[in-house]
């Protein structure tokens, strides 16, 4: 167990080092690149997120189920996102940075057009597989480029402004798809081989070309590698990744697992949101669009800032594992607002427990890494995160979905899938409270280690 110390000390001497003699970018340099990778990430939500916005019309037009489009949604850009996301991080390790991530930026903005013109199911799923491969370059990318951008004082800030583009980029799909109904529903065209181009066929078409410039833009950033990175991204030693996970088994697989069964909670339900108020509810895909543009741009970040200010308001107070006992209440809310909205009949009352379930959800996006960075050193925390990343897609946006439309299949009615979605999201919460409740106990002792260790390592240091 020393020795490991021993090793993550090494590293991060080294890493230090390398700081100090790393020449980086002026301030307005670096902020410029923060916001067009910015700008990119929310463009990766919007061709992520807009296939739910257009579920009803996608579904009618080329007689897709609802368990078949689930796969779309998830199976197809999930699984193949995660399969991509080791290898390209070799790429972003060993290659220009910006070449890379505007590769990426490329394949998945062509991948969402060719998704608007696509004839069948098949056609449709190769280019969900693009979409996912494509967006794989983003995040190890930007967080890699941000990382030399700004130093370690500095960060938390450029992050916090990348995270917004989740929101921005939900928000966006919906808005876009009301905008493209409402001012297309009168435009006829007429495509060979495609044919009519349907406003869904024309959401998608906009939302992959808002891409191509963007990838052009990206190309251009050069941002000077750390000496670190440099010296040591040829070598793929994962001994200390297996040495952590050795030494903290318990804590590490009580995170991942905690986080992908809330996480499977809120694809199950956040997927079949716009198809549950259309089907059920008789809402328009304006209706539907604008109303959940509004709550990913109001309530995400509210949810996401409430999450890390309890979290800072616990630690403040000397709250051993504060993280995680604010993700404990973050499944305890999603919990009880799924269970209320398999029990409510009305569409506005429907969207307030959607609203409540989406605030609690949003927690997660800041508290999971944020827990890694405090228990894994930096030397390999990129390598844990990705892991972490992969597990979480694989698990969570592949089966969430998929599991709430294979269960709609035991209801009837026009309230089927949103019956089933809740049941799903209440159950997933359910397990993450449990699993979480039982990590604040791992968590403390760990606090507890740290605090032991801490002067004498800083005497060392």
């Amino acid at each position: 167990m020393e020795t490991d110390h021993a090793l993550y000390a090494a590293q991060d001497t080294d890493r230090h080092r390398a700081t100090i003699t790393h020449t980086r970018p002026t301030a307005r340099t670096a902020w410029l690149v923060c916001i067009v990778l910015s700008f990119a990430y929310a463009l990766s939500f919007l061709d992520r997120g807009v296939l739910g916005v257009l579920a009803a019309p996608m579904e009618a037009d080329l007689m897709i189920g609802d368990v078949r489009f689930s796969l779309l949604q998830g199976f197809s850009f999930a699984v193949f996102y995660a399969g991509f996301g080791l290898p390209v991080a070799y790429f972003v390790d060993t290659r220009q940075r910006g070449l890379v991530i505007a590769g990426g930026i490329f394949v998945w903005s062509v991948a969402t057009i060719l998704c608007g013109v696509s004839q069948n199911f098949a056609q449709l799923f190769l280019c969900r597989v693009l979409v996912g491969v494509g967006e794989a370059t983003l995040l190890p990318g930007a967080t890699s480029v941000m990382r030399d951008c700004f130093p370690p004082q500095k960060r938390g800030l450029p992050l916090a402004v990348f995270a917004t583009g989740l929101f921005v980029g939900s928000a966006a799909s919906g808005f876009l798809a009301s905008i493209v109904t409402r001012y297309a529903q009168d435009i006829s065209a007429w495509v060979p081989v495609v044919g009519a181009l349907h406003p869904w066929r024309m959401t998608l078409i906009f939302a992959g070309l808002a891409g191509l410039p963007t990838a052009v833009i990206v190309a251009f950033i050069r941002v000077r590698r750390s000496e670190s990175v440099a010296q040591n991204a040829h070598l793929l030693d994962i001994k200390p990744l297996v040495a952590l996970y050795r030494e903290k088994p318990v804590l590490l697989s009580l995170h991942h697992v905690g986080f992908t069964a809330i996480c499977f909670a809120s694809y199950a339900l956040s997927a079949w949101i716009p198809l549950i108020f259309v089907r059920q509810y008789h809402w328009s895909l304006v209706e539907v669009g604008q109303t959940m543009g509004g709550l990913a741009l109001v309530v995400g970040p509210a949810g996401s800032l409430t999450g890390g200010v309890l979290a800072d308001f616990y630690a403040r107070r000397g709250v051993a594992g504060s993280k995680m006992l604010v993700a404990l209440i973050a499944a305890i809310g999603m919990s009880l607002s799924g269970l209320a909205l398999s029990l409510v009949t009305d569409s506005v009352t429907s969207m307030v427990v959607c609203a409540i379930f989406f605030f609690f959800s949003s927690f997660v996006w800041g508290l999971a890494p944020g827990l890694l960075q405090d228990i894994v050193p930096p030397a390999i925390l990129g390598r844990v995160t990705a892991l972490y990343t992969a597990i979480v897609n694989l698990l969570a946006m592949s089966l969430g979905p998929l599991a709430s439309a294979l269960l709609a299949r035991q209801f009837s009615g026009p309230g089927a899938l949103s019956q089933a979605s809740a049941f799903v999201a209440a159950a997933g919460s359910v397990l993450a409270a449990l699993l979480f409740w039982s990590a604040t106990r791992a968590f403390a002792r760990f606090h507890q280690d740290v605090e032991v260790e801490l002067p004498h390592a800083v005497q060392e240091h």
